[in-house]
């Protein structure tokens, strides 16, 4: 489904246009590189695939919370929160990805790793962490205690990182595995690509307690929007990702459904067309289980929705590494 077809099956009445949110974005930009705390900057500036995500980060995390901040709930602070939490997910995607060899780090080394992680999530580390990424998420997380919200969706925020960090552990054990399927790659995929950890952020800043009975709902809820990023990603970003030798869902698909590994470009249209079934399926899972979460003012349903469009969107104009905010059309 397109992001036009999207708004009208979701009820949204005004078409997504990035160009209207890059002043706010930009901002975030320009808060991120003059943060008093260094570490955040310090993350990504040698980093060049998530330096180069800041801008369409920062304009996602915009429209995500364009409702809530337009009803008084949410104000800069929380939505600069959100936007380092979801720039974290690139962060760490890109140390797992590029700087690991499975020849040389083992699996034990990057869980030991990941624990210490989860170690500094959940407030166990007193000290500030000397390792740049360990102490970014030690900092954002010693930010998101402080608001109100924190302990009624703590668990959710905890369970999410460590999902999506035992997602990209899996993704990593089974790097080059010719028998991985569509189905558990999904299984991890869904899980590392970390929407969920961003989702809580937005979740917490917002404060709305009256979700905190609906636990359940909210993590199908997070299953399902993660699925079809993942589907969005995948389909935008398939070209790349063939060239630096990464399977995606399209070639699991074509697997799945009986095209031949030589036959995949041969058959693409057809591929994609597979994929983009699959996607509308979730899409129409998501409108299902938006009845059962009943937030104040409906402001957490238009995140979850907001965060499909606005990656559906962007991915229809350019990817997370290649959408600048001064971009003609960005």
């Amino acid at each position: 489904m397109k992001s036009q077809d999207l708004h009208e099956f979701f009820g949204v009445a005004a078409v997504l246009e990035l160009s209207r949110l890059s002043g706010r974005a930009g901002k975030l930009v320009q808060r991120l590189e003059n943060d008093p705390n260094p570490v955040f900057y310090q993350a990504v500036r040698d980093r060049e695939r998530p330096l180069k995500s800041v801008p369409a980060v920062a304009l996602v995390a915009e429209y995500m919370m364009k409702e809530c901040v337009e009803a008084g709930e949410v104000d800069d602070d929380g939505v600069y929160l959100m936007f380092l939490l979801t720039l974290f997910i690139w962060i760490i995607d890109e140390y797992v990805d590029l700087d690991l060899d499975p020849q040389i780090v083992t699996v034990v080394e990057l869980e030991a790793y990941m624990q210490r992680m989860m170690d500094a999530c959940k407030g166990l580390i007193a000290e500030q962490p000397d390792d740049v990424i360990i102490n970014y998420i030690w900092s954002l997380s010693n930010a998101l205690r402080e608001y109100p919200a924190y302990d009624a969706f703590e668990a959710i925020y905890l369970e999410s990182v460590q999902r999506m960090l035992h997602g990209m552990v899996q993704e990593y054990r089974l790097r080059g595995d010719p028998a991985v399927n569509l189905d558990n790659y999904m299984e991890h995929a869904r899980a590392s690509i970390g929407s969920s950890v961003g989702l809580t952020a937005a979740l917490i800043v917002l404060g709305d307690t009256t979700l905190e009975g609906r636990h359940r709902q909210i993590r199908v809820a997070y299953d399902i929007v993660s699925s079809i990023l993942r589907y969005s990603n995948d389909m935008g970003t398939y070209e790349r990702e063939l060239l630096e030798g990464n399977v995606t869902s399209l070639q699991l698909a074509a697997k799945k459904f009986g095209i031949p590994a030589d036959r995949f470009h041969y058959e693409l249209a057809l591929v994609l067309q597979i994929v983009r079934a699959l996607m509308q399926s979730e899409v129409y899972d998501l409108k299902d289980c938006l009845c059962y979460i009943d937030s104040k003012g409906r402001l957490f349903e238009s995140v979850l929705v907001n965060a499909v469009l606005g990656v559906v969107k962007l991915y229809e104009q350019a990817d997370f590494h290649t959408l600048g905010l001064d971009a003609p059309g960005a």
